[in-house]
């Protein structure tokens, strides 16, 4: 029982050492680490001097207006009609043009047709 407790004892004791030295490197090196980032800025605030800050811009400074807003759905509306006029071919059109003027005087006829026979 005597080897076990000092078995036990050792390692917690050895364990602890390494537990606070590990601690101990720690936060030498974020003080370190500090020291040199703070000596960094002290020098390149002498060699550069320090940009202006920017200037704030409020939200109602970005805020579109009513104009602007018809303007963008106007743009988007004539970007769509160019897009479509892109990609449609002049004799697909004419043709649809044909087809409704066909189809709308043969409604005309029958319609005169249905007139004439109602008629007599």
């Amino acid at each position: 029982m005597g080897h076990l407790n000092g078995l036990v004892g050792g390692f917690v004791l050895t364990t602890s050492v390494v537990y606070l030295t590990t601690r101990q490197h720690q936060q030498h090196r974020k003080n370190s680490s500090l020291l040199l980032r703070e000596s960094d800025n002290a020098l390149k605030s002498i060699l550069q001097p320090p940009t202006p800050p920017k200037p704030r811009i409020s939200y109602m400074e970005t805020r579109p207006t009513i104009t602007e807003t018809m303007k963008d759905s106007w743009n988007a509306e004539i970007e769509s009609i160019v897009k479509w006029l892109q990609n449609t071919s002049p004799t697909k059109i004419s043709n649809s043009i044909e087809d409704m003027t066909r189809s709308a005087f043969s409604g005309l006829r029958q319609l005169g047709q249905g007139s004439e026979g109602s008629g007599n």
